[in-house]
């Protein structure tokens, strides 16, 4: 506005009476320009000398008028510059959109309590199914253990991975082994050797490891009709382990001596003379078999706990406590990161909501005081009116020549004023902005709490093992 009112003093700096001052919002009148302007004292020296107006008169006369018609003038742009900062005012007040959402907010901290509560449920929901399941677990280990008269925990065995790996490569070594000793006096050569080789080793090897995984665990159980019975397997595996080397021995026997159908000839050496070998190497296939038979027993004997079943169903109790650890740590995570979501989002609208409540007031104490000003500015309009006429009446006055003041010259000229508008709706915001900040609050101390104590209603698996003893 005082950019235009500059522009505005430069294109009629020779008629223009209105003065812009930079810290008033309406433009003030140069009472001295305006009496040049309106030729008040040519015009009441011309009028005096004339005696008029007439000493009776009652209304203004026109030089009177012209005065009033300026200040008239000034007044009515007054009006539409208030009017139109009013209206800005009002606009800025509607751009705060927070206020005009109060109900919103309300119902939103209301409605984000309820999905916090509401995703609580449904996570001790699901809980409370695995919770059943876990002491349905501890129930069958500790059902397990006396049955079997157990007091410890399941021994940790060799990782499967390992244990496998034992016996393949046990197989490879011994087929390579067997391969150096077989080849001889073969029709195929090393192929030949070769594939007996790898035939010799994993009938050996095969054996001994099912015989490791399913047999011996058996000599560690409760039953002694069970552990007999291990006993006596174990002993017959391990004198076929025996036999079978034995005929590997006799084989590379009759190899080496040329003997039609080494395979025929190697049984009848072997009923003939079962443990007499001709060569140190055969006595090498004997003991390189059987070193590796056991040592393909004991790797896949050692994959899992000694007694039969304990092992798998120790897994699945751990398996099954891990899975529900890890049920509970993600339902905190869900609620924790629900909770820093709501509570966030609420003390950010908190914040935001008391930032434009304070800028609203902010801006109604700046439209109330502009709406004083305006009244000022009319009392002031008024005020310099009066001193243009009396600066004319005074004149006009002395001019006369018979010496007489019109009657209405003794009565002060009145301003017609206007008000600007009131909104009537904008104290009832105040109680609405205040139950908006309280419902927040109230969300944001209600959230944390019931994050707390869904934390302790969450069951961990040392209380469900203690509700167990205890019951």
């Amino acid at each position: 506005m005082d950019a235009f009112d500059a522009l505005k003093r430069f294109f009629k700096a020779g008629t223009d009476v209105t003065i812009a001052l930079p810290s008033d919002p309406f433009i003030v009148l140069d009472r001295d320009r305006a009496a040049v302007k309106l030729k008040i004292a040519e015009r009441a020296q011309a009028n005096g000398v004339a005696n008029f107006p007439p000493a009776d008169s009652e209304n203004l006369d026109d030089v009177e008028t012209e005065i009033v018609a300026e200040i008239g003038e000034h007044s009515a742009r007054a009006q539409i510059d208030a009017a139109a900062m009013h209206r800005v005012y009002g606009q800025r007040l509607s751009e705060l959109a927070l206020l005009r959402e109060l109900s919103t907010i309300t119902g939103a901290g209301e409605q984000a309590l309820g999905d916090f509560r509401a995703t609580i449920i449904n996570r001790q929901g699901r809980l409370g199914l695995a919770k059943d399941a876990i002491r349905e677990s501890y129930n069958e280990l500790a059902h397990f253990k006396r049955e079997h008269g157990l007091d410890r925990p399941a021994h940790r065995s060799m990782n499967k991975l390992y244990a496998w790996s034992i016996v393949g490569i046990s197989w490879i070594i011994e087929s390579a082994g067997n391969t150096a000793f077989l080849m001889v006096n073969d029709d195929y050569g090393l192929l030949g050797g070769f594939v007996t080789a790898v035939v010799v080793a994993a009938i050996n090897i095969i054996l001994s490891a099912l015989v490791g995984q399913y047999w011996w665990p058996y000599l560690f159980y409760r039953k002694p009709a069970q552990r007999l019975l291990a006993a006596s397997g174990s002993i017959l595996w391990f004198l076929a382990v025996i036999v079978w080397n034995l005929l590997v021995g006799h084989f590379r026997d009759a190899k080496i001596l040329g003997l039609a159908n080494p395979e025929q000839a190697a049984l009848g050496l072997f009923l003939n003379r079962p443990f007499q070998l001709d060569s140190i190497y055969s006595y090498g296939l004997l003991v390189l078999g059987i070193v590796f038979a056991v040592l393909a027993a004991t790797a896949a004997f050692r994959k899992d706990d000694p007694y039969p079943g304990y092992g798998a169903i120790y897994r699945r109790h751990e398996d099954r406590c891990d899975e529900y650890a890890d049920q509970i740590e993600e339902a905190l995570d869900e609620l924790r990161g629900t909770r820093d979501d709501a509570i966030e989002t609420a003390n950010a609208i908190r914040s935001e909501l008391g930032a434009q409540f304070r800028e609203r007031g902010q801006i109604i104490s700046s439209r109330d005081t502009h709406r004083n000003r305006y009244r000022e500015h009319q009392d002031y309009l008024e005020t310099i009116g009066n001193a243009l006429l009396g600066q004319y009446r005074a004149a006009n006055v002395r001019s006369r020549t018979d010496k007489l003041s019109p009657s209405h010259f003794n009565k002060p000229w009145v301003l017609k004023r206007t008000d600007l508008p009131l909104d009537t709706a904008e104290p009832s915001i105040d109680n609405e902005v205040l139950r908006a900040q309280e419902v927040l609050e109230h969300s944001i101390k209600t959230i944390s709490q019931a994050y707390q104590e869904a934390i302790e209603s969450f069951e961990h698996l040392e209380k469900i093992k203690g509700s167990l003893t205890n019951g």
